[in-house]
């Protein structure tokens, strides 16, 4: 029933004709940034004699990234390596026999060209005679 005029079918009087305009805006994006809490260290120190240098290799929650910068700083001296996967393995200045080497290490993602959020991380060597520990914690 129709208008309430007891008619059983119904038939459109109406036709819609037209164009339909859109905008579409691109963005910058940009990679999450690491999480520095999810960064773990594992420290491989060289030969006893000659050079004296540890091996820190870093782990980190990866994240929508390409590829990672890592740097490590101490006194002023920089390495720094780019990877694509959530771990790196940097090559420090370690200890000889005694003392504690502290890195301030960054993390940072990108992708086509964009960077995120870097992750701070302190890493310290500690070393005591022939026994060595490392411990990475966020930096404050």
């Amino acid at each position: 029933m129709v208008l309430g005029l007891g008619a059983t079918g119904a038939q459109a009087l109406w036709t819609l004709n037209g164009s339909v305009a859109s905008t579409v805006v691109a963005g910058a994006w940009a990679p999450q940034g690491v999480n520095p809490a999810t960064v773990t260290c594992i420290r491989k120190d060289g030969p006893l004699l000659g050079d004296t240098y540890s091996d820190l290799t870093l782990n980190w929650g990866p994240v929508d990234a390409t590829a990672y910068t890592v740097r490590a700083v101490r006194n002023s001296v920089a390495t720094t390596i780019t990877t694509s996967s959530a771990t790196a393995t940097l090559r420090l200045d370690g200890a000889a026999l005694l003392g504690t080497y502290v890195y301030a290490v960054t993390i940072t993602p990108t992708a086509s060209g964009l960077s995120g959020a870097p992750a701070r991380v302190t890493a310290e060597l500690s070393k005591v005679l022939l026994v060595s520990s490392v411990k990475c914690t966020p930096a404050s």
